[in-house]
């Protein structure tokens, strides 16, 4: 979904209060800063390049123009149930880990499944929205693209996939933490289908991740400090739920992790009830998403491949 580079630029105050939370939570951080470019946090919502001659899609310019298309998802979401689907790093924030997820979304409204499992490969995306869309969900967050089996095309064609069957839904679509060189395969796939689909909306988190103190030592999965910030992150696309009913932290099918010999450590979280979800709102949905480019300072690591089962090559299930 493309945006006015003007309407979408960010304060820098959130920006500087967004660091300082991170910077006082991480855990593991070894003390450097953070630089961030024109008062953006580490890429939040950063849309890939898009000055360029190429055209706009007639449909989507005409039926949403770009300087009345919503900030946010919850703008646009015809409902508060927002189905979130990823690997390892949703699994971290999901009900039998962190909790995270709900714990910071049910207070927003929205109604919450984190349908996620470690070592997963985006196969694992296609199974879910077949199986949890006819439920009714309204909006999701997709993060697939860590697992990958070095076949661009299988990627993408997977990718293709979800995506149309969650189409016209808005999407917020994560890119992956580059620990080696051929996840930049898998972003140019995202980076595309964020330039030609116009419900979607874009996290960096290949940016954001660079941040100090985000991520384990295998420079993949976050900490606890890196938790807050991807659901920080989150939460500046997403928005307030639309409706103003209550938010709910629901149960989810797909939890069978796959065992993983290199994973931070965590505190295993049993279903629990539903949080509070009497708080005020947190999300100033009048604040804009920034579309110009971050450059962060970062110490270096060196991450280690996350072990998964093998992607299907066929056309998919």
């Amino acid at each position: 979904m493309r945006f006015s580079r003007n309407n979408l630029r960010r304060s820098s105050v959130l920006a500087v209060l967004l660091i300082a939370a991170v910077s006082c939570g991480s855990s593991g951080s070894d003390g450097a800063t953070t630089t961030a470019v024109n008062g953006t946090v580490a890429g939040i919502g950063n849309l890939p390049d898009q000055v360029s001659t190429t055209a706009v899609n007639s449909v989507s310019e005409t039926s949403i123009p770009v300087e009345s298309r919503p900030l946010t998802v919850g703008e646009l979401s015809n409902g508060p149930r927002l189905l979130m689907i990823g690997d390892s790093i949703f699994a971290g924030v999901s009900r039998r880990y962190s909790n995270m997820a709900c714990d910071r979304l049910v207070p927003l409204g929205w109604q919450v499944a984190v349908e996620a499992e470690r070592g997963r490969f985006i196969d694992l995306g296609l199974r879910i929205v077949k199986k949890k869309l006819p439920q009714g969900f309204d909006a999701a967050v997709l993060f697939l693209g860590t697992n990958y089996g070095k076949k661009q095309d299988v990627y993408k064609e997977y990718l293709d996939k979800i995506l149309d069957e969650l189409a016209p839904r808005p999407v917020i679509i994560l890119t992956a933490t580059e620990y080696k060189p051929f996840i930049q395969e898998v972003n140019a796939v995202i980076e595309e289908e964020v330039k030609t689909r116009d419900n979607l909306w874009l996290v960096d988190w290949r940016e954001i991740s660079k941040t100090p103190g985000t991520l384990w030592k295998d420079g993949i999965h976050p900490v606890d400090a890196g938790n807050v910030l991807l659901m920080d992150s989150i939460i500046q696309v997403l928005g307030n739920a639309p409706g103003g009913d209550p938010g709910e932290c629901l149960k989810v099918e797909f939890k069978d992790d796959a065992p993983l010999t290199n994973a931070p450590p965590v505190v295993t979280v049993v279903d629990t009830t539903l949080v509070d979800s009497t708080s005020t709102s947190i999300v100033d949905t009048a604040s804009s998403v920034p579309t110009s480019s971050t450059t962060v300072v970062s110490t270096s690591t060196t991450p280690v491949t996350t072990l998964a089962p093998t992607i299907p090559t066929t056309t998919g299930p």
